[in-house]
């Protein structure tokens, strides 16, 4: 009985390794969090110093927006970089591919709602820049909820934390409370994802 016990938890072992990506790394959670909150950081201080008024109209400082974008790109750039060489450490870790059809399944389901929510923020900059931090949140919840299929469940609550803070977040039209949402998200919820991952699934 333990013999077949023993089997059975290897099949189910190897179906898991087959059909879901599970060389994510929680420490790579950590990082993307931390240099968001960094970027969120820099980004106020900016705002602080161009900004006076409790309406932060955008579209009106071509310099400061540039600056934003620009921000968000090396939070983005880094975050990919961590992210990238700590899953590659993990998966050669476990003995597993890096990228093999659970790998590129779980990029495209993931791709989809990433592309387009970036096409839509490209429409919001010009028609309603203070609702990109709503968008970004949104559909970034719906990419990792789209992708949780492939990969760990946890990914899937992740999403939706993402999601209902995105929403509550277009809600308000106030750029502190947005920044503050936005941190809130991709800087603290990331960090605390990471911990819970890497505790659970790493030591």
């Amino acid at each position: 009985m333990k013999q077949h016990l023993q089997d059975l938890t290897e099949i189910r072992s190897m179906m898991e390794r087959s059909s879901r990506f599970i060389s994510l790394s929680g420490l790579s959670g950590v990082f993307a969090g931390t240099f968001a909150l960094i970027g969120a950081y820099i980004a106020y201080n900016r705002i602080l110093e161009d900004n006076e008024g409790e309406y932060l109209n955008l579209l009106d400082n071509t310099p400061l927006l540039r600056f934003i974008v620009v921000d968000g790109i090396v939070v983005l750039t880094f975050s990919l970089i961590f992210a990238f060489y700590l899953t590659a450490r993990q998966a050669k870790k476990k003995g597993l591919k890096l990228w093999d059809n659970t790998s590129r399944r779980l990029l495209v389901n993931m791709g989809v709602p990433l592309i387009a929510g970036g096409f839509f923020c490209l429409i919001l900059l010009q028609q309603a820049p203070h609702l990109i931090d709503s968008a970004t949140l949104v559909f970034y919840g719906l990419a990792l909820i789209n992708a949780s299929k492939y990969t760990y469940d946890d990914v899937k609550y992740v999403g939706y934390i993402e999601v209902v803070l995105g929403l509550a977040c277009g809600l308000l039209n106030e750029w502190r409370i947005g920044l503050l949402f936005w941190a809130l998200g991709f800087g603290v919820l990331h960090i605390v994802y990471g911990i819970v991952m890497y505790k659970k699934y790493e030591r």
